[in-house]
Formats: structure tokens, sequence, C-alpha cells
């Protein structure tokens, strides 16, 4: 601003010099005139020397300002340089850090993706060193109670079935909500007969609580399917959380269970379980922690009861995959009401004549006591039965003789069920004129992971154990119509 102040004075003098008007004479009036010489301009008259002091006058100012404003510029511009220094200075440490911290970023994925997958891996183990035995166990019981027993002795082998359920149930839970964490839950979706599963489930309980003098109750809408599609183990593992429950708690008076059919809508079943009973109740305050996990409402309850706090949970997050809820009333010393709905497909009654075209099967299973249980079941249901303690036995056994169905463990030393599955279905593709055999997988770990793998090897069906073999007929019907289960 002072510089163009400056100019614009300097400006004003050279034009009151050029101007005609001054360049006459008046009376009274220094002179001023301009004589012009070679194209020159030259000041003439009286006033001539101020004229020219104000000029030079100006000039300094002139020039004084302007080197001011360069010191100015100057000391700015250096200012700024400083500033510009210190931020691409900061912009470069940012930099840095954000380099660094996208490493430590990429690090830790890459470690917690390992850890995920040594933790899939651990479950895998633990599913399957679990469920193996207790699937042994359970069918040991079956085969038992089919022998000629006292009354005492029918009392034990009840005792031991339930036992080997809770067991069962606990391992289902505990697995289960493993599995809920990581999202890798798979619910199975296969035939089963309804009313068949609840009266094994019933009939148990109905045993436990006449020993404690409880009365049991159980109501089944007419109206219910017979014949429905979903997880039968699942649901079976819901209503069973919920019974042990209410018999847990109750000392006396009753326990009651009413199935109903809530809706039907095209090939869809909307179904709801309840459990009532006269037990101890829950208090108002303790209501809302009883879903959390691990946790079993009022801490006195766990030291008189027991308990991992994991049933219910794990109960209403499996009634929750299968499109239902859960809920519950209850009052201090009155007893509770558990409720749960599911939603289930239509299933279809099996033509158990179409059963018998499965005569020879091969069962693929590395655990003695699971070999001996499936080859009497089968036998006992009329099947031939070769047996194959792994992989490369079974491979080696289908390329000799045609079966009529495998059920394959996946889980095997020397070679697992899926390189068998994948030998198998080479041996099929080289001998044109072999039709093509059902394979059915038998695994103790229904992981996403697995099934999709079980699928990309050839395997036609997916059971997770335990399985009753009993129902086999069942869904050898069900491959007979649809091909699959």
């Amino acid at each position: 601003m002072l510089y163009l102040f400056a100019q614009s004075i300097l400006s004003g003098i050279v034009r009151f010099a050029t101007d005609p008007m001054v360049q006459g004479t008046t009376a009274g009036a220094p002179e001023f005139g301009l004589d012009r010489m070679d194209g020159a301009v030259l000041l003439s008259g009286t006033s001539n020397d101020s004229l020219i002091t104000y000029l030079l006058s100006a000039s300094l100012l002139l020039l004084g300002i302007s080197a001011y404003l360069l010191v100015i510029t100057f000391r700015r511009n250096r200012r700024m340089n400083h500033i510009l220094h210190q931020r691409h200075t900061l912009i470069d440490k940012q930099k840095t850090d954000l380099e660094l911290a996208f490493r430590e970023m990429i690090s830790l994925k890459d470690k917690a993706e390992s850890a995920n997958k040594a933790r899939s891996g651990f479950l895998a183990n633990i599913s399957h060193e679990l469920r193996t035995p207790l699937n042994g166990m359970i069918g040991l019981i079956s085969l038992l109670k089919k022998t000629g027993l006292n009354d005492k002795q029918q009392e034990y082998v009840n005792d031991t079935e339930l036992m080997a359920r809770n067991m069962l149930t606990l391992v289902n839970d505990i697995l289960d909500y493993s599995k809920f964490e990581s999202g890798s839950l798979v619910l199975q979706q296969i035939n089963f007969n309804l009313l068949q599963e609840l009266t094994e489930v019933l009939q148990i309980f109905r045993k436990k609580t006449s020993e404690k003098n409880i009365q049991f109750i159980s109501r089944q809408d007419t109206d219910l399917p017979h014949y429905v599609k979903g997880d039968p183990v699942r649901l079976m593992q819901i209503l069973n959380n919920l019974l042990q429950n209410a018999v847990k708690f109750t000392d006396k008076g009753s326990i009651r269970v009413h199935i109903s059919l809530v809706s039907e809508e095209g090939d869809r079943f909307r179904l709801r379980f309840s459990v009532t009973d006269t037990g101890c109740g829950i208090s108002e305050s303790e209501q809302k922690r009883i879903w959390d996990v691990f946790e079993m409402g009022d801490e006195s309850y766990t030291r008189s009861f027991g308990g991992a706090g994991l049933g219910l949970a794990v109960s209403s997050k499996l009634a929750s995959l299968m499109n239902g809820e859960m809920g519950m009333s209850s009052a201090e010393g009155s007893g509770s009401s558990f409720w749960f709905t599911v939603e289930l497909l239509k299933g279809t009654e099996p033509d158990l004549l179409n059963s018998k075209i499965c005569q020879k099967i091969l069962v693929v299973e590395d655990n003695l006591i699971n070999q001996k249980v499936s080859k009497a079941t089968l036998q006992n249901l009329g099947y031939e039965v070769d047996l194959a303690e792994n992989g490369k036995i079974a491979v080696d056994k289908f390329s000799k003789t045609q079966y009529d169905i495998v059920l394959m463990d996946i889980q095997m030393p020397v070679m697992d069920g899926i390189q068998a599955t994948r030998e198998i279905r080479k041996i099929e593709k080289d001998q044109k004129s072999r039709k093509r055999t059902h394979i059915v997988a038998l695994t103790a770990n229904s992981m996403l992971d697995d099934k999709k793998k079980c699928e990309e090897a050839g395997v036609d069906s997916y059971l997770s154990k335990p399985f009753n073999l009993e129902k086999f007929p069942v869904l050898l019907s069900q491959i007979s119509q649809n091909g699959h289960y």
C-alpha cells in the first residue's frame, strides 16, 4: 500500500509539470515553461529547481518504501518457508507413522487369520474327539436296550442314556457357542419324523421326573405335521435344554410341555414349544441376565444346582437361526415358563419300500466302537455291511466291489474322508459302466467350511454326529425319492 501511495504522488507531480495550463505566465505568478529540444522535454521557469528537488525526494521515498517492502517480503517468505518445512516434516512423519501402522495392521490381520484358522482346527479336533465316543456310547446303549434286561438293568440303562444325552447336549452347547462367535455354524436340512423325535426326548424326561415324584404332562396338538424338514439335532437340543432346567429347578409339583402349530404358509410351518414348571422361579431383576453367556441368574443357583450357564444363550441363538425366537415368564417362588418358536419346511412321508433298494453298504469309520455299533445296527435292519477303518482301505474295497451307499467318516488317519471321496469319484469316472454311488459324509464337526469341502469333493449328503442309524431306512427312502436329503 505504501508503495502504491508513493508511486501515485510521483505520477501526480509529472502530470502537474507537463500540464499546458501551467506552461504560460500569469500576473503575479511565477512563470513555468517547457522547451522542446530534440524530442526531450526540458523544464524551464523560476520553479525548476524546486520541482527537481521535489521529484528527487519522492523518488527517494519510493526507493525507501520499496526497500522496506522487499525486507518485509523477504522475512515473510523466510517465515513461510520455515512453516512449509515444518509442515513437510510433519507430513513426512505422519506418512511414516501411517506406513508403520498399516504394516502393523497387516501383521495383526495375518496373526488374527492364523489364530482363527488354528482355532477352527482345534474346534474340529475337539468336536471329533468328543462327539465320536459319545456317538458310540449312545449307539451301544440303544443296542443294549434291545437285549433281554430285567427291570433293574433297564433302569440303569435308562439312567446311563439320560447322562449320555445330557453330556451330548453340553458338548453341543459349548461347540455351537464357539461356532456362533466365528459365524461358521451350519444347520442341517433333512427330512425327519417330528413326532418320533419328540417321543424319544419326552420319554427320557418322563422317566427322570417320575424318580423325583414330579408330574410330567405333555400335549401335542393334533394338527402338528408328522414329517418336516430341518435340523432335528439342534431342535431337540433346544427342547432338551429347557427340560433339563425344568427338572433341575423343580422339586415338587409338575412340568408341562406343549407343542403347537402357530401357522402354515405354503411349505413352511411355524411351531411353538413351551415348557412350564412349578419350580423356584426367577426374580424380575435376574430375568434379563439369564440370556447372557455363563449366567445362571442368582449365584446360589450355580452352587445348589450346578450348570455351565450356556444352555439358554445357545438355545436362543439356535431358535433365531431357525427363523424363530425365545421368551419366558416367571415369578420368584412360583415357577417359570419358557417358550420358543421355529420355522420348519414341509417334509414328505418316506416310502420305506424304496429303502430296500439299498442292500450293500460300506461304512468307513476309524473308531472301533462306532464300527461295531454301525455294523450291528445296520445288520439288524437287514442290510449287508462292509467296514473300512480309513479312507485308503475304503478306496481299495470300492474299486473291487459295487456298493449301493457309502457312509464316510471325514476325519480319519492315513486318508481322510474328503480325499477318499475324490478317489472314489475318479474310479467311477474311469469305469464308465459303473453307476454313481451315493456318498453320505458323517462328521462330528458341522462347520460351513467342512460342508463346502465335502460338496467340492463329490459328497452327496451331509450328516452330523451323533446320528441314530436306526432311522437309516427313512433317510434311504428320502434319497431314492429326491436324490439327496
